[in-house]
């Protein structure tokens, strides 16, 4: 098995990210802009075959790379592997459900156009709609994600939305990171190799 690239570790990495928000928005209400975007932006932008330059690099995904090497390394949050094997279940069930696929293709190229229009992949009205979509599209298909926060977070209907935004923006992270490569089994045999390809990303020693 070849060892993980770039590629497929930034991938890997702003799957992390996506996760690591909405447990920050769900435990804490908590809402990073500079972390959020980037998911956002992998989510609705053009993959034009680099997942480095959709995700605006190592900086714009340095949270989830650092994340990834935290949790790989010695994994102690227990949700968090709980959401990741989660999203990776219903990406994959995605993937071959060709009919619900295509289906939130034109929902999301519709959600792209209206970004475009308000210049701005957070705008409110951008995160009602993807989280309009998570629910039409995604909720209803099992695993069915339940997020573990407290109330008074989990029933704003901003943070809802977000939640619900990022979780879309994490099954699109699972694709990419499938199709450059990635799978449970590397996770299992490589987590080593991926802990050190993220760690190079990150530009450490």
């Amino acid at each position: 098995m070849a060892r993980p690239d770039a590629q497929e570790t930034m991938a890997l990495a702003a799957l992390f990210q996506a996760l690591s928000e909405v447990r920050g928005i769900a435990e804490h209400g908590r809402r990073d802009s500079r972390r959020i975007r980037p998911c956002l932006q992998g989510l609705l932008g053009a993959y034009q075959g680099s997942v480095s330059e959709l995700y605006a690099g190592a900086d714009g995904l340095s949270t989830g790379l650092q994340t990834l090497v935290e949790h790989l390394s010695q994994p102690q949050n227990l949700q968090l592997t709980r959401y990741l094997v989660a999203i990776m279940q219903l990406e994959r069930r995605l993937a071959r459900d060709k009919q619900r696929l295509q289906a939130l293709i034109s929902d999301l190229d519709r959600a792209r156009s209206q970004a475009q229009y308000f210049d701005a992949v957070d705008h409110s009205n951008v995160i009602d709609n993807l989280a309009d979509i998570y629910a039409r599209q995604i909720s209803p298909h099992r695993p069915r994600i339940v997020v573990q926060g407290h109330a008074q977070h989990l029933q704003d209907a901003g943070n809802a939305a977000m939640i619900r935004s990022l979780l879309l923006s994490a099954i699109r992270a699972a694709g990419l990171w499938r199709a450059n490569g990635g799978g449970r089994i590397r996770l299992v045999l490589q987590r080593r190799a991926v802990v050190e390809s993220a760690r190079a990303q990150l530009g450490e020693t």
